[in-house]
């Protein structure tokens, strides 16, 4: 292998870990010299190195991952803000309304009036043709191990599709795919929310067995638990439309609360062997 490459692929394995534990981990305070170890870096190099790959600041990438997820949570659950601000990692009220207000010019209680009060998505233009139903299953779902690969950009770039070529070069070798595998994608960010460059999303696929991460091959666990499932037949470039019937027409006239943990979709098929408009895809909301 070539050096340079194998180098590469390293970095790649123990920055998965420190991110993997941050998004795990928003709730608690960070210790650069603790995400270091994690990460298996050097103190004096390991800001310089994350950061490099994150395209911003490390400090940075916490702060809004922290504050765009309370965003999410003021738009989308009953949580009062105090819990939103714990759930986040801000001691105070105080501090979460100030770093709140530097990013969106509001404060956490305007910015929950504003998204409260618009008008419904049934008043809104949407495709004529959008094959979706309003009637989720409600399923236990088992804790999974999955094999990832991580990827930023706006949603639909070529980088997603990149991902997921090598995430199948990846699982090929190592003998995984069979008619068990699974394949999910997990999204983050919220394209409202998040700016196009900064929004993350995970190519995964189901692994039976335990697997060592290579490259920017990770490996985690997806939570199990109770989870809303929707069922929507289309092309993949009408979900953000989607998602938001789905948590304005449904989850916030609903019983339900979402539970602190990822979204994911399952790809029942893909694109290499159907067309846009016959794409089955399992939309899983985490619930309490």
């Amino acid at each position: 292998m070539d050096k340079k490459v194998g180098i590469r692929d390293d970095y790649s394995v123990r920055i998965n870990k420190v991110l993997n534990h941050i998004q795990a981990n928003l709730e608690s305070p960070f210790k650069l010299s603790e995400l270091s170890a994690i990460g298996n870096f050097s103190r004096h190099h390991f800001h310089r190195i994350i950061s490099a790959y994150l395209g911003e600041p490390l400090g940075g990438y916490i702060k809004r991952v922290r504050i765009e997820k309370a965003a999410q949570l003021l738009r989308y659950s009953d949580s009062s803000i105090t819990e939103i601000s714990e759930l986040v990692g801000y001691d105070t009220l105080s501090s979460l309304s100030a770093a709140f207000h530097k990013r969106f010019g509001l404060s956490p209680t305007a910015y929950r009036k504003k998204y409260s009060t618009q008008k419904s998505l049934h008043m809104m233009d949407r495709p004529e043709k959008v094959n979706f139903d309003f009637c989720p299953t409600i399923k236990t779902i088992p804790p999974m191990k999955i094999a990832f690969v991580r990827v930023f950009g706006k949603y639909g770039h070529e980088g997603i599709g990149k991902a997921w070529d090598r995430l199948f070069k990846f699982a090929t070798k190592q003998g995984l795919m069979d008619e068990k595998t699974k394949m999910f994608g997990i999204s983050y960010d919220n394209p409202e929310i998040t700016e196009n460059e900064k929004y993350e999303y995970n190519a995964c696929i189901s692994i039976e067995k335990d697997i060592k991460p290579e490259g920017e091959v990770g490996m985690k666990e997806m939570k199990g638990g109770k989870y809303a499932v929707f069922t929507y037949k289309g092309s993949y470039e009408n979900f953000p439309l989607i998602y938001e019937l789905i948590f304005k027409e449904w989850l916030l006239k609903s019983e339900h609360e979402l539970r602190d943990t990822e979204i994911f979709d399952r790809y029942v098929n893909t694109p290499f062997d159907t067309g846009p408009n016959d794409l089955l895809t399992e939309i899983h909301l985490p619930l309490k």
